[in-house]
């Protein structure tokens, strides 16, 4: 891509181009920090999330474990009261029984369900007692929750307010690059924005003298002679043959 006519168009002079172009991508790489910067979350909101987090999952696992004792809780007292109705109309049908073989029937059924009401009264016993228990433990992580709450919500607000004022300054630079872009020339631009898209943010990169040649700054590899002499020369793109990157002489 020549240069050389742009000057022709009454845009800037295709060094100068090179040079605006760069200070352009120092604008983005600077939009790049500030948007990097938005995403960092200080340490003690990290912490604070986490002590957060922590305690909702605690809260959770007593929660759940607390209506697990509860369902079988009420499932076994459901019984114990069937239990005792059966056990009643057992006991009252056997006074009513005519026969000793009546009467042995119905006391086998009265002792299979006795020993049934027994065993689900053991059984809901400690069970009880683990339901007090758990009802402790999710009042007490609740109220931890409640006591970690405002330090929690003021550090949300004062990270909100720190990505607010990012954001002004975001835009605000945005801007500024904006209407430094608008004076380089577009196709130029668009190259540019294509190889910073796929070259990890530097589109452009300059171009250092060493004791043994030349080497472009954006991949440190030395260039041949005559694509260096290109760059010099400033009067046409010229893309490092090993990175891609758009190539500039510096001041």
């Amino acid at each position: 891509m020549q240069l050389a006519g742009w000057l022709r168009l009454g845009v800037v002079n295709g060094s100068d181009a090179l040079a605006e172009l760069f200070r352009l991508q120092e604008k983005d790489l600077e939009l790049d920090r500030i948007r990097e910067e938005q995403g960092n979350i200080p340490e003690e909101l990290k912490a604070a999330r986490a002590h957060w987090q922590a305690l909702e999952a605690e809260l959770a696992k007593f929660q759940g474990d607390l209506r697990e004792q509860e369902m079988e809780y009420r499932q076994n007292e459901a019984e114990i009261a069937n239990l005792k109705e059966k056990l009643g109309r057992a006991k009252d049908a056997q006074r009513q029984a005519q026969s000793a073989r009546e009467q042995t029937q119905y006391e086998n059924v009265i002792q299979q369900l006795d020993d049934r009401f027994k065993e689900l009264e053991e059984i809901n016993k400690p069970k009880l007692e683990e339901i007090v228990q758990l009802t402790g433990e999710v009042e007490r992580v609740r109220a931890l929750l409640e006591e970690a709450r405002p330090r929690l919500e003021e550090l949300e607000a004062a990270n909100a307010a720190r990505v607010e004022a990012l954001e002004a300054s975001y835009q605000s630079k945005l801007a500024e690059r904006n209407a430094l872009a608008a004076t380089i020339p577009t196709s130029l631009v668009k190259e540019y924005e294509a190889v910073r898209k796929s070259r990890k943010g530097q589109g452009v990169a300059k171009v250092a003298r060493t004791g043994s040649g030349y080497r472009c700054m954006g991949c440190n590899v030395q260039l041949p002679m005559n694509v260096a002499q290109k760059v010099y020369q400033g009067n046409q793109v010229v893309r490092c043959p090993s990175c891609g990157r758009i190539m500039w002489k510096g001041e």
